[in-house]
């Protein structure tokens, strides 16, 4: 009988009388994992802040962006002849454009071969010469009259080839020949890639065999594209054009009829200032509110009071305190008319809350558009002179950054630079708390295992001598009985 056997036999004193003895051995041991909980939702909660910080830092740089206060829309009264975009660049204003011809690239169709399928072998053992010119001024050699650059490429045609992979071929020189090969009806069709009157010709041994020799090919020559605005005439290569209109890119879709034109009208794009301004308040009461319930103490006079997870944590404090500081106070740039977010419509209650105003903040915006990007953004150059090592003279030029958003983008990151944060170095903490109160818990539960051992020993032997007792008393009883 294995001594876990014996126990409680005799004395009573079984396992779980040895269970109930450990269980309040253990309750002593909750406090660790109550300290250890609470240290890992802090730390939870301290990386839900970097996370909703991280974003806000985000939307501060997308106020940093001239496109944001600068950018333009087109609108364009049909969409079936012309679109078009417009970069910050662009000068507002609205314009005719009629479409009187696109522009097309010079094509070369090949006759039809007489071949089963595209797979087979064409048996052409041979090379094809593919020259193709751009017009220019000043150049001696021409076609028809018109100046050109040659660009000229060879292929290597071997018999084994098919018209697919003769295709490949020249598709493969692409970039360096401006020439597209596509095949269609059995037909080799080499087109310039870039559009408007540009020059293609074939020659080689391979030209006959493929169908592109004088006679049997088709020759159709690239047109510019001709189109009016306000009525003055002007012709391009391409039909897409960025080079008219001060960053607005047109792009021409379809030739319009007699008395047919379409309005281009550029206009100041404020609804994605708007959109960001929006988001950025959005992002803040975001941010506020949660550290709100993070450090809120409860009701204390209630029972089963429930406190935020970091309540009296001074960190978070003085960053909510701080980054309503910066969503109220003036801000030193060279913008003339904004001083604060309440000129541009942002306000902020008792309570903490941004409001957004969009129709003050558009106003100001379509006013002062240059004046709302200072307040945001600005920079001016800081020109310092001291003395170097060997006491000369030197001059040191550094920029200087201001606004709104460059200003609470640092504050930002002193706590979510991953290198020196404040965040990191909580974080950092917490790691070293879990880990620390890991190894009480270890400890702990070594030692309660130690303690069960122990107990289960003390009492097996308890019973062992009861046994023993036992034994030795039935013995003096038979004794005594055998002797009368």
């Amino acid at each position: 009988m294995s001594a876990m056997n014996i126990m409680g036999t005799y004395s009573g004193i079984d396992m779980a009388t040895v269970e109930q003895l450990i269980q309040a051995e253990s309750s002593r041991g909750v406090r660790f994992t109550n300290q250890k909980d609470t240290y890992q939702k802090q730390q939870t909660a301290w990386k839900d802040v970097n996370g909703r910080l991280d974003n806000l830092y985000t939307k501060l740089d997308n106020l940093k962006k001239p496109d944001t206060f600068n950018s333009k829309m087109v609108s364009v009264s049909s969409d079936k002849n012309i679109s078009a975009t417009a970069k910050s660049t662009a000068t507002t204003g609205e314009y005719e454009l009629k479409v009187l011809q696109l522009a097309t690239s010079t094509r070369i169709t090949g006759g039809e071969l007489s071949i089963n399928s595209l797979n087979d072998e064409m048996n052409i053992e041979s090379n094809l010469v593919i020259d193709s010119g751009i017009p220019v001024e000043g150049t001696e050699y021409s076609v028809d009259g018109k100046p050109l650059t040659t660009v000229q490429f060879e292929v290597e045609i071997n018999a084994e080839d098919t018209l697919k992979d003769i295709r490949d071929k020249i598709n493969a020189e692409t970039d360096k020949s401006k020439v597209k090969a596509s095949i269609v009806d059995n037909r080799l069709i080499l087109t310039h890639v870039d559009s408007g009157e540009k020059s293609l010709s074939v020659s080689g041994g391979a030209a006959s065999s493929l169908g592109l020799e004088d006679g049997k090919f088709t020759f159709t020559e690239g047109k510019k594209a001709l189109f009016e605005i306000d009525g003055l005439s002007i012709e391009k290569d391409s039909n897409t054009i960025t080079d008219v209109l001060d960053g607005v890119t047109l792009n021409l879709q379809k030739v319009h009829g007699v008395d047919e034109s379409d309005k281009i009208s550029i206009t100041n794009n404020t609804d994605k200032a708007a959109e960001t301004m929006q988001e950025l308040v959005d992002q803040y009461n975001s941010l506020n509110s949660f550290i709100d319930q993070q450090t809120s103490v409860g009701d204390p006079s209630a029972d089963n009071n429930k406190t935020g997870t970091l309540v009296g944590d001074s960190s978070l404090t003085r960053l909510q305190s701080s980054l309503r500081n910066m969503f109220t106070r003036n801000m030193d740039t060279s913008s003339e008319s904004i001083n604060n977010l309440q000129d541009l419509g942002v306000e902020i209650d008792r309570y903490g809350k941004a409001s957004f105003n969009k129709e003050k903040f558009v106003e100001t915006l379509e006013k002062n558009p240059n004046d709302v990007e200072k307040f945001f953004h600005d920079s001016e150059m800081i020109t310092t002179t001291g003395l170097d090592a060997e006491g000369l003279e030197t001059t040191k030029t550094e920029t200087k950054l201001s606004g709104f958003a460059n200003s609470t983008r640092s504050l930002v990151n002193e706590y979510i630079s991953s290198s020196s944060g404040i965040i990191k170095t909580k974080n950092d903490t917490y790691d070293r708390l879990i880990k620390d109160v890991n190894q009480r818990i270890e400890t702990f539960n070594a030692r309660i295992a130690t303690k069960r051992e122990q107990y289960i020993k003390q009492f097996t032997a308890l019973d062992t001598a009861m046994m023993q007792a036992e034994s030795q008393l039935q013995f003096m009883m038979g004794q005594m009985g055998s002797n009368e």
